[in-house]
């Protein structure tokens, strides 16, 4: 998985190569649906950007390959997760288990993302459209260069906040909650007579990735590409712990377009709507029978 924002920030003009004439016509369908409000979109999205190597195989090219063309599909979802108004999102950039890929493949990984990183942090786009990006992960078993480019990011634009974009590299969710557990029983000492009592969700969230007041929110929708139906191991504490809704595409990541993520958006809100009508009905039904029991 890796990720690239080259052309997310530029304005809508034809640079979305050869398909540029179609492409700026679906965008302004789409556009459309969400001025007119016929698509709500979510505040935080996740995508678990699967797919990449298979469809490199499928093709007959190298995983490097793969991985190229599954940043120029992150390029469009991101510029239309910014359009759309989404208020935060967060990719599976590179997991823990990737780690135990060929050696030639995480470095290509980790070339590719450098250079993204690089190329983001002399983007004046970023600043000007006010995105905060962040790094959640261990870093540790980073390239020292990636780990120091992406502190300069986070420092670059650490006061933005129009957008955020969380970025998962080196990330596994399990130990991202053991960790969080661990540092919080570092800090409470058994003389305190509270232990146990004062920890709250908020509190726990604290601790996670990226160890800061300004968390990672609950994720709203939940994206999978490549045909496979589970998380993965991807923000437990966040999506899997809140009512998200979960989405599974058959496509390979770099196959997912612009119709895809409407389709996606479309059925998040039918869903999210038929949750609300039934916590209605089901408050309803409290409210009725509370007070046919106050009447008895």
């Amino acid at each position: 998985m890796s990720l690239s924002l080259q052309n997310v920030y530029q304005k809508q003009q034809p640079e979305f190569s050869s398909a540029s004439a179609k492409r700026l016509s679906a965008e302004q369908a789409a556009r459309k649906m969400f001025v007119q409000k016929k698509i709500v979109a979510p505040e935080h999205i996740a995508f678990i950007m699967d797919g990449n190597r298979r469809f490199a195989k499928k093709k007959g090219q190298a995983p490097s390959w793969g991985h190229r063309m599954g940043t120029q599909t992150m390029e469009k979802i991101l510029h239309w997760a910014y359009l759309s108004h989404v208020k935060c999102v967060t990719v599976y950039a590179f997991s823990t288990e990737n780690f135990k890929r060929d050696q030639e493949e995480v470095n290509n990984i980790f070339e590719l993302l450098e250079k993204t990183i690089r190329r983001l942090s002399e983007d004046e786009k970023v600043q000007s459209k006010n995105i905060k990006i962040r790094m959640i992960g261990d870093t540790s078993p980073l390239p020292e260069k990636i780990q120091k480019s992406f502190s300069e990011l986070e420092e670059k634009t650490k006061n933005n906040n129009k957008m955020y974009l969380n970025v998962a590299i080196a990330y596994g969710g399990r130990q991202d909650i053991a960790q969080a557990f661990l540092k919080l029983a570092q800090e409470k000492t058994p003389l305190d007579n509270n232990f146990g009592v004062e920890i709250s969700d908020a509190e726990i969230s604290k601790y996670l990735f990226p160890f800061s007041d300004e968390t990672v929110p609950d994720v709203d929708l939940l994206i999978r590409t490549g045909g496979e139906n589970r998380t993965s191991n991807f923000l437990p504490w966040q999506a899997n712990g809140n009512a998200s809704t979960v989405v599974f595409h058959q496509k390979y990541w770099p196959e997912f377009n612009l119709k895809d993520l409407l389709w996606t958006l479309r059925r998040y809100q039918k869903i999210t709507s038929r949750r609300e009508n039934a916590e209605a009905k089901r408050k309803a039904l409290v409210c009725e029978f509370l007070s046919k029991r106050a009447e008895s």
